[in-house]
């Protein structure tokens, strides 16, 4: 990593360049074609950064092929406080070490960051009017996690344990008034965790958290809006579901902004179909995922300007109309009021629209066009799915979660090529995509050809939405994969790696790879596999590893010595190794083998 600033004041934009470049492993002696250029990196922000621009983002992924070729990664960002450290850490791994959430401590940079340059009375008014209370989870009384210790954490503890999300911490909060505070979680994460967020018992606010990609190395930190009451309150953030969420510490932030106060809208309805207006919904949130009822409106449409006034005492970030269940949302205009003040904000709506009728003439100030939904085809969706509305200037800071729609094709089937698109729509920020909970792709739109489970969230830089409500992509009823019978093409001292391929019942055309081999572990050692790209390290045989094609294959085994880390080094004893490698660090299994190799193919 190197930066184009090695020391920056408070709000001052930088950018730090990661070039990756693949070694020449040309001198390995063994088996020096089981290792390729395929990483996944991740950079652990120090406190107060925030990304605003480059090509990186958290868990980048990318694969170089030939010995000296090269990649960069830029990450732009600013930090808006100064920490306690500029220390920006890298962590390296593999598509597989990422999904079970193990990376390699890649180095470090180290910014110093100055105070921002403000003349004395300005920054006397900003002190006197800003907020911050850090809170430390292992402290708070109010709890049912285990306290562990973390070198990595910010008070070298934290409170919850592995594999068990159901952990809460209540944290004793205490602000000057009343108002929208931001509140930023440290936590780490097994799996992608669920929290519910409540103050002084009210309604739960729901966050699915991205994992943090490592229990024990990398924390995360995850921003949303609290609304809290002047003086002393009790905010719980208690795991729900997904994985583990060891919780940090928290710091409250703000200035007690509070949002304007939703009591009316105004609205032109299109010149037909009056009767899909009875129905309709206002809604308000505060995390861009979970949306609240405000008002639903209970006459028809008339075909002009109609206004409805109703009481609510809730500020919300974002307001929004959801159409009624047989509406499409046949708006000409609609208007957001507090009181007598006309709302402005960020407008975000559905999609996919009726060709150039899109929801954006909703609100666009005039009411020569109207908004339509699709009602027929691929794509139609009548009723709360279609939507408009506002992230409200001022007090907005949270990213809203995608809607999903499927947009092309009717299933899916990966031997034929048989396709099928889903679009995001009603989203703030950059679209990123999971399939059964792992990464697929990004942006607006996404094809595949895989069966499964699909979800999506947004982020801008300063805020992750949650994921959507997830879209089951079915696979065709008539989708036979080809009839292929996997068979060993080579295998050097079976003795020691034997290997199994059987179809995977779950997902047709793919595989599943077993070594039933019988030979010993010694002790002190690891297996490591390495199918294909991926290293994987185990104490026991592989069982049942995913072989997600009918691509020939390699896989070679070893015992490598526990924390070995790379093939290209082990550490020599103070006395000094005479090799490259120290002898110990991968264990001979038999006479003249250190470890087993196959290759196969399907045909």
């Amino acid at each position: 990593m190197s930066a184009d600033k090695s020391v920056v004041k408070v709000g001052e934009e930088f950018s730090i360049d990661i070039q990756c470049t693949m070694r020449d492993f040309s001198d390995l002696r063994l088996f020096p074609e089981s290792l390729n250029g395929e990483f996944v990196l991740k950079v652990v922000f120090p406190d107060g950064f925030v990304q605003t621009g480059g090509n990186y983002y958290h868990s980048v992924s990318g694969k170089l092929l030939r010995p000296g070729e090269r990649v960069t990664y830029r990450l732009t960002g600013k930090f808006v406080s100064k920490p306690p450290s500029g220390k920006f850490m890298l962590l390296r791994g593999t598509k597989h070490s990422a999904e079970i959430d193990r990376f390699l401590y890649r180095g470090e940079l180290a910014i110093a960051v100055e105070d921002a340059e403000e003349p004395e009375n300005v920054a006397r008014q900003t002190a006197t009017q800003a907020f911050s209370q850090c809170l430390e989870a292992e402290l708070m009384p109010g709890a049912n996690g285990p306290i562990t210790s973390d070198p990595n954490a910010s008070n070298g503890q934290t409170r919850g344990a592995e594999n068990q999300y159901s952990h809460f911490v209540d944290y004793a909060v205490n602000v000057p008034s009343a108002g929208l505070y931001q509140v930023t979680l440290r936590y780490y994460s097994s799996a992608a965790p669920i929290v519910s967020v409540t103050v002084n018992g009210g309604n739960a606010q729901s966050i699915s958290l991205p994992n943090s990609g490592s229990w024990n190395i990398a924390y995360t930190d995850y921003t949303f809006a609290v609304n809290l009451n002047a003086g002393a309150s009790t905010l719980k953030i208690a795991g729900t579901g997904g994985g583990s969420c060891r919780q940090d510490k928290i710091c409250v932030t703000g200035e007690g902004q509070i949002c304007p106060v939703l009591s009316k809208v105004r609205l032109h309805w299109r010149t037909a179909d009056f009767n899909r207006l009875n129905g309709a919904k206002v809604q308000g949130s505060n995390d861009g995922s979970v949306w609240t009822d405000i008002y639903t409106i209970g006459v028809n449409a008339t075909g002009s300007w109609q206004e409805f006034t109703f009481p609510n005492a809730t500020a919300y970030q974002h307001v929004r109309y959801a159409a009624s269940p047989t509406g499409y949302g046949e708006l000409r205009e609609i208007e957001f009021y507090s009181g007598a003040t006309k709302l402005s904000g960020t407008p975000f709506g559905s999609d996919p629209n009726v060709a150039a009728m899109g929801w954006q003439y909703a609100i666009d100030g005039a009411v020569t066009a109207s908004w339509h939904g699709q009602y027929v085809g691929i794509g139609a969706h009548a009723g709360p799915s279609n939507f408009v509305g506002l992230s409200i200037t001022g007090c907005t800071t949270t990213c809203i979660t995608p809607a999903i729609v499927q947009t092309a094709g009717t299933n899916v089937c990966p031997a034929t090529n048989q396709q099928v698109t889903l679009t995001a729509s009603g989203y703030s920020g950059n679209v990123s995509w999971l399939l059964n909970g792992s990464a697929a792709g990004s942006g607006t739109a996404l094809t595949t050809v895989n069966a499964g489970t699909y979800t999506a969230f947004s982020s801008n830089g300063t805020c992750t939405s949650g994921q959507s409500q997830a879209f089951t992509v079915a696979q065709a009823g008539n989708c036979a994969p080809p009839a292929l019978v996997p068979k060993i093409s080579s295998s050097g001292f079976p003795e020691i790696l034997t290997l199994s391929i059987v179809a995977d019942p779950a997902n047709p055309g793919s595989w599943l790879l077993s070594d039933i081999g019988t030979v010993s572990l010694p002790a002190g050692y690891e297996w490591s596999y390495f199918i294909g790209s991926k290293w994987l390290k185990t104490g026991a045989n592989l069982t049942n590893e995913p072989w997600q094609s009918s691509s020939p294959g390699r896989v070679v085994k070893m015992a490598t010595k526990i924390g070995l880390d790379t093939l290209n080094r082990w550490p020599c004893p103070p006395e000094g190794c005479n090799y490259y490698y120290q002898n110990d660090a991968v264990a001979q299994l038999a006479p003249g083998a250190r470890g087993g190799l196959t290759t196969f193919i399907f045909n």
